[in-house]
Formats: structure tokens, C-alpha cells, sequence
């Protein structure tokens, strides 16, 4: 009886101890899986944590990218160039060229037998981040950048995971490099009073907190229209918080390579607004063009946007 119960014994301790090993096992193989010991383990590996907390590996350099959106477009084919066989929208920049167009479905992006899928948190594209991967496709999710920093960062992980480490640190050189030109602008008008700026064109007026626009203007070193008119629960302004701000200058975000880009009938368009009238910035002649490509790619493009905004308020 006593060896019986013994043996019931030594089975229950058993069947508990496979039970645990394999409990373990599997957080073991979960701690593996992602987070930093993704990047700590990557010996040879191209990685990166996305914007999902997910640690995306690949075992070679990227020769065969899909992007998804037009700031992820612009980014993969200023790192990456011909190795983008696709994307889902045009860059910002039109210089750079992507060789097809390819519709933001899963099933026309896996055809395409991509090394990795890059998808800009935007427009919906979020929901072909799992069905992807559930394919066995390799897919890095970008968020959208809230600062330069955040600019900064992303340009190097997405570098680092496509395998051109160098090409990222150039791009972020030539952000930083107009961003020191536009300290040197700022530093030669130091003595001014420091100037209210909008950001505004048809979508409304841009740059509350946390946005990437606000951080862009911090650079130039003004105050912001929209967080000084108290933008706050909605992505733009409207026309009467531009009122209320009062602004010195208004930078207009265009399209200046679309066809029906008109810059006479833009500025024609403030100037003979009876609204806008009493403002300072029409009345001293302040309304300035500046083009999407730097204003409003989330890109290392701010770098220009940043510098084309201090010419415009220190009047280089």
C-alpha cells in the first residue's frame, strides 16, 4: 500500500514538473521573441521594435520592400532605393521614384513576395499589419513622429532594419545640418521680440500639442498659433482660432507641383479675405508658400521645413 501511494506520489511530482518545464519553455521562447532581448540576440540580423512593440528581424538586407503610405514611401526610397519594388501612394518627394503602385491589400501585397512590408500608422493601414503577418510576411509598423526626435529615431530603426545603417545617418545629418542653419538665422535676429506663427491652409490651422508641426516650431523658436488660440480637441484649427491668435506670420502648406497650383490665386485668396483683414500678417504682407514636401512629410524633409519657416520669419 505504502509503495503504491509512493508511486502516485513520484507520478503527481512528474506530470507537475513536465508541466512547469514546459510553462518555461514557452515564456522563454515568448522573451525571445520580441522586446530588447530581440535586439540584445540579433547576432548578424537586421532588427528594429515597430511601433506594435514587436521586435521585426530579418536575416539579410531588404532587397524586396513594400511601403504603405506616402511618409513610409518617402523614407524606404531615400534608404533603400531601387530595393522598393512597391508602395501604396506616391512619396512626398517627388524625386523619389518607387517602380509600381500596389493597392493596400493583403493579398496584392503578398504577390509581390516582399522581404518586409513598412506601414505609416494612417489612414486605416494599421489593419494590414496582422493579416500580413498571419501569411508569414515580415511587416515593421511605423507611428506617426510627435517630434524631431521622433524623426530622428525612426529614420535610424528603419535604417538598422533594412540594412543601410550609413544611408540613415546621412539623412539624419542633412536634418540636423538645417536645423543648425536655422539656430544661425534665429542667433543673427536674437534681439527681436519673438513673433506669432501660424501654421494654416485649407485643412485648417495646424500645430497643436504633441503634433509634429508644434515640435518643427519650437526649432524656429516662435510662438504657435495654435496652441496660443488653444487648439486642442480637433487636428486642425479653424479659420476663427487663426483670428484669435493674431498671428505675425502665416506659413501656407501647398502642393506647389500640383497641376492646378496656383501661387498668385493663394495669395489672393488671404489677402482679399475680409475676415483675415485686421490681421497683422496680412497687413505687413506676412503670408508665405511653403511646399508639403518639408512641411508636412514626416520625414527627415522637416529639417527643410524647419529652415524654410526661419527664413521666412527672420526674412533671409
Amino acid at each position: 500500500m505504502q509503495l503504491r501511494r509512493l508511486m502516485i506520489f513520484l507520478t503527481i511530482c512528474i506530470v507537475g514538473l513536465v508541466i512547469a518545464a514546459l510553462g518555461m519553455y514557452h515564456s522563454w521562447q515568448d522573451f525571445k521573441s520580441g522586446g530588447i532581448w530581440g535586439l540584445l540576440t540579433s547576432k548578424g540580423h537586421y532588427s528594429m521594435v515597430d511601433g506594435t512593440s514587436e521586435t521585426v528581424m530579418l536575416d539579410h538586407k531588404a532587397e524586396r520592400i513594400v511601403a504603405v503610405g506616402p511618409n513610409a514611401a518617402d523614407l524606404v526610397s531615400e534608404l533603400a532605393g531601387d530595393s522598393v519594388v512597391a508602395s501604396t501612394e506616391a512619396p512626398y518627394q517627388v524625386t523619389n521614384t518607387v517602380k509600381q503602385r500596389v493597392a493596400p491589400n493583403v493579398n496584392a501585397i503578398a504577390a509581390l513576395k516582399p522581404d518586409i512590408v513598412i506601414i505609416e500608422d494612417a489612414n486605416g493601414s494599421t489593419e494590414l499589419v496582422r493579416p500580413l503577418r498571419d501569411k508569414g510576411i515580415k511587416v515593421a509598423l511605423l507611428r506617426a513622429p510627435e517630434t524631431v526626435k521622433d524623426v530622428e529615431d525612426q529614420t535610424r530603426n528603419v535604417g538598422r532594419l533594412l540594412g543601410r545603417k550609413d544611408k540613415a545617418e546621412s539623412l539624419i545629418g542633412t536634418m540636423m545640418n538645417y536645423i543648425r542653419d536655422t539656430e544661425s538665422l534665429r542667433f543673427a535676429r536674437r534681439d527681436e521680440p519673438k513673433k506669432t506663427v501660424a501654421v494654416y491652409n485649407q485643412n485648417g490651422l495646424y500645430g497643436k500639442s504633441k503634433t509634429l508641426v508644434a515640435d518643427m516650431l519650437t526649432y524656429v523658436v516662435v510662438d504657435n498659433a495654435a496652441i496660443k488660440s488653444g487648439v486642442r480637441l480637433t487636428d486642425y484649427g479653424t479659420k476663427a482660432d487663426l483670428i484669435k491668435a493674431n498671428p505675425d506670420v502665416i506659413i501656407v502648406p501647398m502642393d506647389t507641383r500640383a497641376p492646378d497650383y496656383n501661387r498668385d490665386a493663394v495669395y489672393a485668396s488671404y489677402y482679399n479675405d475680409p475676415a483675415l483683414a485686421n490681421l497683422k500678417a496680412i497687413k505687413n504682407k506676412k503670408i508665405a508658400i511653403v511646399s508639403n514636401e518639408s512641411m508636412l512629410a514626416k520625414t527627415y524633409h522637416v529639417g527643410r521645413g524647419i529652415y524654410s519657416m526661419a527664413q521666412v520669419v527672420y526674412e533671409r
